[in-house]
Formats: C-alpha cells, sequence, structure tokens
C-alpha cells in the first residue's frame, strides 16, 4: 500500500502494507536591497529598555515529557482486494490545547518556547504551537490510500507529538518557575482491525481499541 504525507508526518502501518515516510519541507525568503541604517542612541536605547525580561536567563528544565498523543481516528472502513484506492475521514478524539505559565509574567511565552526548541535540538520555536494554536485547529484532509490487493477492515488514525515541561529560569531578580505544554509535527497510522499492532506507542493502540474493539480479541501482527 501507499499513501501521501505533510512535511514530519510518519506513516506507521500494519500486516504486510508498505511504510511512507514524506521528506521534511523548509522554505526560506531573502530579502535585498540596502543595508540597513545604523540606529541613533535614542533608538537603541528604546531597543534596550523594550528587551525581553531575562532573556539571557540560563533555563534549567526539572522535567520534559514528549509523547505522540492520538488526535484523530476515522471510522472502519470495509475494503476489497480490488478497491484500489480508498479514503479515510478521521474524526476529533482530542484536542491539544499549548499553555505556558509562570512566576513572572514579565518571562513571555516566546522566550518559554524558543528556550524549549534549543533543549530540544531538532526542532525550531516556530514549529512549536504557542497558546492560541491548538491541534483541533490545524488543517487536515481525508487520507487516500491505494489498498489494491488487500481487503480487510481497516483504520487510518493521526497523531501530534506533545511535551509537557516545567522548568526554572534564572532571572535578575530571582528565579522564575513555570510550566510548558505544546505541541509539534503529524504522524498517521493505518491498523487492520482483527491484527494487533503490537505497537510500543500507546496512541496506536488506542486507536484500534476506540475503533476496532479489545486487543486482546485480536492476533498478533506487526508495526513498521
Amino acid at each position: 500500500m501507499t499513501s501521501s504525507g505533510t512535511a514530519r508526518r510518519q506513516k506507521w502501518l500494519t500486516v504486510a502494507l508498505l511504510c511512507a515516510v514524506a521528506p521534511s519541507a523548509a522554505a526560506c525568503t531573502a530579502a535585498t536591497g540596502k543595508p540597513p541604517a545604523q540606529k541613533t542612541t535614542a533608538a537603541r536605547t528604546k531597543a534596550t529598555a523594550t528587551a525581553p525580561y531575562c532573556a539571557g536567563g540560563a533555563v534549567r528544565w526539572s522535567s520534559v515529557n514528549r509523547e505522540r498523543r492520538l488526535t484523530e481516528v476515522s471510522p472502519v472502513v470495509k475494503v476489497g482486494k480490488d478497491d484500489g484506492s480508498v479514503t479515510f475521514h478521521p474524526g476529533l478524539v482530542r484536542n491539544i490545547v499549548p499553555q505556558v505559565s509562570t512566576s513572572d509574567d514579565r518571562v513571555s511565552a516566546h522566550q518559554v518556547l524558543a528556550a524549549l526548541a534549543k533543549h530540544l535540538k531538532w526542532w525550531d520555536v516556530e514549529e512549536l504551537a504557542a497558546p492560541g494554536e491548538e491541534s483541533a485547529d490545524r488543517q487536515r484532509h481525508p487520507v487516500k490510500a491505494d489498498f489494491l490487493g488487500h481487503a480487510g477492515l481497516f483504520v487510518d488514525a493521526e497523531a501530534v507529538q506533545v511535551v509537557d515541561a516545567s522548568f526554572t529560569v534564572t532571572c535578575p531578580d530571582g528565579d522564575v518557575y513555570g510550566s510548558v505544554t505544546t505541541w509539534f509535527g503529524n504522524s498517521g497510522a493505518s491498523l487492520a482491525c482483527g491484527v494487533n499492532p503490537r505497537a510500543k506507542e500507546a496512541w496506536v493502540n488506542e486507536a484500534y481499541r476506540l475503533t476496532c474493539g479489545p486487543l486482546s480479541a485480536s492476533k498478533a501482527g506487526r508495526t513498521h
């Protein structure tokens, strides 16, 4: 089976289905023209006065929990060997709501997310969902896949990567404490009812139980 995905979308497939991972995509822009004029003393003073509070403070992460969580799952679709392309329509299971809480509101949400992105190493701050960017609001499309030659009851599930963390920032007026919840990326799984995915990640097993029934009632299968 082949399937299409979006940037940073990982496909988890079961039984004898093929796994397809879409390449990451990135875009950049460049500005041309004369170099900017030097700031005046007044402008520099204003910029310094409005700089983020404690922007250079050391951040200590006391806990960082990162896991994929199920966000959407489709109804079960009956597929015949000659059906070819099949479309799934995942429905909402849960909404991940980004939050940033601090003991001093002078430390902004953007500062916290920028520090978290640096801690995670492989992600830019623009890729981490900020407060107000709920997972349920992201653009979603029906999922199409080629099932030619396969028959049975199948389900499509979607998930995002969620990070829950707590931290301490060393600031001039004393330590600032806080916590953050954010999400990023997108993962998908095609599951065959009657075949236990034996998945190491809880979201895949949850999707199966919600749609196909108890895992104990199914035969052992493979997860890729």
